[in-house]
Parts: structure tokens; sequence; C-alpha cells
């Protein structure tokens, strides 16, 4: 069955037979005891908690706060007081209003919350109306109206793959979905329960009833090695969320690591993390990876990203400013993790020089009162339309990491979502753009590499081979494509 106009979330091949999960909708609205409603709201609030007990996932976490939240738990006791309806529809309305508000967000982030705060409601829903999944004990592919993250994480064992009817791309199933490398792909097709079935996204297909001769493809291409041919010159680095991921940028023998999210560690904490905390994951991170070159980006905060305890507004320079003992906190962890001396610090959203050479100052400055003489780059990410138009200025820069898509938002208004379907006249125009920055990273012997979405399609990525760029980070789940893009490149004697 060929599907051109399937949506691919994860990437990957699969084979596995279909358990499918149909949204219930039927349920009373209205009620004529209002006392016994809020009774069964509440006992839904207490069942779900204790179904979250021993969970430690951050995930959960964030559930178990949102369950207790005294503003939703008012708003659906006052629609039961004062609409008559059952807990069911009351609990319905209150996350439908949440989510409007969520949806008129200025913010792609804030809107993408919404699937997981509908896995929330969802919950309480199913343990209102006792519906109660019996989930396979053996491999299975998953079909769904819309992912459940917590469905996902309470059976990694044998989802395989994942069909749903829609995803967003940055929430929080799809983004585990690529981290766990299980291929996620949406479609409109109803897909029966308990078929067999194949899903390949590198050719946008699904395979009802297969073959032997296709399973044993299929099963051949999910268990094959990963093989790095020779790529001298090159560097194939990877984007990562936390310690988790490191293992797999091991395991695929990525050459570093150019990108790692040091604003995650932070995002599910309802304080700041101290000094002992950070430097107890940024040494384990290093140690794990071992004497490879390996990027801290400083937290990223602000805008579509926010932490509880800091009050931010637009990405860059200021948050650093205006929350200086977090920032020389982790500076310090940091610098004292760098074990093998191969460690590079790069800031966020920098506009101007005047705003690097501060910052950088001011790390050497830390750096130097600790007492500590390891190797130490010091960079930032090309990302802002001010900083590529003044690229000439940042002499005092040790490397660049190009940053594609917050750089394609300010200049042609993309978002991350649409960062993926970009139009081909304005790759072009960008990478035209982007030879000033080869040029100039060439002549004064600076690093240089790009990471985000742009880096992980191969269309783009040969563009960007063919200006220069020699250096790429992409998440662990995209390197397959960018070895393969890179070593065609390289084989056909275009470099």
């Amino acid at each position: 069955m060929d599907l051109r106009d399937l949506k691919v979330i994860s990437d990957g091949y699969c084979f596995a037979k279909t358990f499918t999960i149909t949204d219930f909708t039927n349920y009373k609205t209205k009620t004529n005891d209002i006392n016994k409603e809020i009774k069964r709201f509440f006992k839904a609030i207490e069942t779900a908690n204790k179904d979250l007990e021993g969970e430690d996932d951050a995930y959960f976490t964030i559930q178990k706060l949102m369950l207790n939240d005294p503003t939703l738990k008012n708003n659906v006791i006052n629609l039961i007081e004062t609409k008559n309806l059952t807990a069911e529809a009351a609990i319905t309305a209150a996350i439908k209003d949440f989510n409007n508000n969520l949806l008129n967000a200025n913010s792609r982030y804030l809107q993408e919350r919404i699937y997981d705060v509908e896995d929330m409601c969802k919950r309480l829903l199913n343990i209102l109306v006792d519906n109660k999944y019996s989930f396979p004990s053996t491999d299975f592919i998953l079909v769904v109206d819309e992912l459940m993250p917590s469905i996902l994480l309470e059976n990694i064992k044998h989802i395989k793959g994942i069909i749903a009817k829609k995803a967003g791309y940055l929430s929080h199933g799809a983004i585990l979905a690529r981290t766990l490398e299980i291929p996620f792909i949406t479609t409109n097709l109803k897909i029966e329960n308990n078929i067999p079935l194949i899903i390949d996204t590198r050719c946008k297909r699904l395979i009802l009833n297969p073959t032997t001769d296709e399973i044993n493809s299929t099963i051949a291409k999910t268990s094959e090695n990963i093989l790095v041919k020779p790529h001298d010159g090159y560097l194939l680095l990877a984007n990562v969320f936390g310690n988790e991921e490191i293992s797999k940028v091991k395991k695929y023998q990525f050459d570093g690591i150019g990108l790692y999210r040091t604003e995650f560690v932070f995002m599910h904490n309802n304080r700041p993390l101290t000094y002992d905390e950070q430097y107890r994951i940024y040494s384990k991170a290093v140690l794990t990876l071992g004497p490879k070159p390996f990027c801290f980006r400083t937290f990223d905060i602000g805008d579509d990203k926010q932490i509880p305890y800091l009050k931010t507004h637009k990405k860059g320079f200021l948050n650093y400013v205006n929350n200086k003992e977090m920032f020389e906190t982790q500076i310090k962890a940091f610098i004292n993790a760098n074990i093998y001396g191969q460690m590079k610090i790069m800031f966020p959203m920098i506009e101007t020089k005047e705003e690097f050479n501060y910052l950088k100052s001011w790390v050497l400055k830390i750096k130097k009162e600790l007492g500590n003489t390891s190797s130490l780059e010091i960079g930032m990410m090309l990302e802002t339309k001010e900083a590529l138009e003044h690229i000439y200025d940042f002499t005092e820069a040790d490397f660049f990491s190009i940053g594609t898509n917050d750089l394609s938002m300010q200049l042609y208004h993309i978002d991350r979502e649409k960062a993926k379907k970009i139009p081909n006249k304005l790759i072009v125009d960008l990478q035209n753009k982007l030879i000033d920055v080869v040029n100039f990273c060439n002549k004064t012997n600076k690093g240089l590499s790009m990471c985000g979405e742009l880096a992980a399609m191969p269309e783009a990525c040969n563009m960007f081979l063919k200006i220069g760029l020699k250096n790429f980070s992409v998440s662990p789940s995209a390197f397959k494509n960018l070895n393969e893009t890179v070593n065609n490149y390289i084989n056909k004697g275009e470099c």
C-alpha cells in the first residue's frame, strides 16, 4: 500500500501485528446528582495518582502536577455544579477551554503541549468509564487516533511502531518515539486490529499482510549493524536532550556531540539545580562518550521554552545577565566536567559581537578563578539574522554552529514544524547567505557545523556540502540518513 501523503513523525522500519485503540465518545453529559459526580471526579484523580506511583519518568511527574492542579479541579467542580455536567463532560469541557488558550498562544511549542494535556484528560476519562486496555504481551504496532505518551512509556518493550490519525511533530509522544527509534506515522487510513503489517517510512509505505520475503527483508533492515564508511575531513555529530541518548551516540559511532541541549536538564524541576547535581550530570555525559568532541549549549530559555522558577521572555544574552548565579553555576559545572579537554561551550541566540565577547570573558574569568587549565573552546549558535549579517565581527568566537531552526524562523518566518517542508528556493537563498560564513571560518581557521532540521534532510544537506560545510549535527535517529548522504556525496567525487 503506497501512501504518498502520509506524514512521518519518526523514521524506521518495523513488522508486527496491529493493536488498535479506538477513542470512546459515548458517555452521559448531564446529571441530577451533583455530589455523586464530584465524588466520582475526586475518585478518578485518586486512582490516577495511584496508577502513577513509582513512575519516575519526568513525563509522569508532569502528569501528576497537572492532575493535582487546583485551577483544573476548581474549573471541573464549577462546571458540575453550575451546568449539571457529569464528571466526564466537565473534565472534557475544562480541558477544551485550557487547550483553546494554548492554541491562541504565540508559540508552536506551547501549542504542541495540547497533546500532552489531552493525554491526562484521556487517563481520567478511561478511569471514569472503566475502560481498561489489555495490551498484548508480545510485540505490536500501536494504532490510535492520537498517541498518549503514557501508553508508549508503559509499553516500551513491545511497541515496535505507531500509526496515528494525528500527531504534533514536537509533542512529547513524537519526541519519545524518535528518542526510542520507534517508527511513527500519521494517516487517515483505517487499520484493523490484529493485522500483520510493515511500516517503511523511507519509502512511505504500509504493507498489509506482507509476504515472507517482505517480512525477512524488513527484519534484516531493523537488525542490521550501523556501518560507518570512512569520511575523512567530515564530522557527523549528534544533538541530544540528555544523558539517556548518549548510548545511541556510541552505538552509531558518531564523531562526537555537537549540541547538548542543557535546558532540558532544568525544565522538569521546580527549582534551580545545584552545582553538585549539574556536575554529576555533565561529567557522567562526558565520561560515557569518552575522549570525543563534546559541545554543551548554555541553557536556552525564553519564548517557547520556559522554566517555572525563572522569569524570561526573549531567548538570548539577557537571560544570563539577569540570572547570574544560575549561569555561573552551570559554567563551573561544565568546566570541572571537562575531563578529556575536548569540551566546547556555546551560547544561543547571540546577536552582536559585544554580547558574545562579554559572555566569553565571563566564562574565561570563571575558568581562571577555578584554577582549571584544561583546553576549552568557546563559540556560539549562529541563528539570528543580525549575527549572520555581521559574521565578520565575531573574531573572538572559536567556532560557530548554524542553528537552522531559529535562523529559518528569523529569515523566512518558517517555524520548526514547517522547517521540514521549507521551499527549495529558500534553501537556495540560505545556501547563498552561508557562503560568507564558510569563507570566514576557512580564512580564520574557526570550527563550523550545522544543526537543526535542515541538516537531517538529504536534499538540503547536499546543497550545504557543495558550499564547503563538512560538519553536521543531527538527532541520533537521523544518523543513517546523514551518514548515507555524506558518503554518497564523497563517493560521487563532488567534494
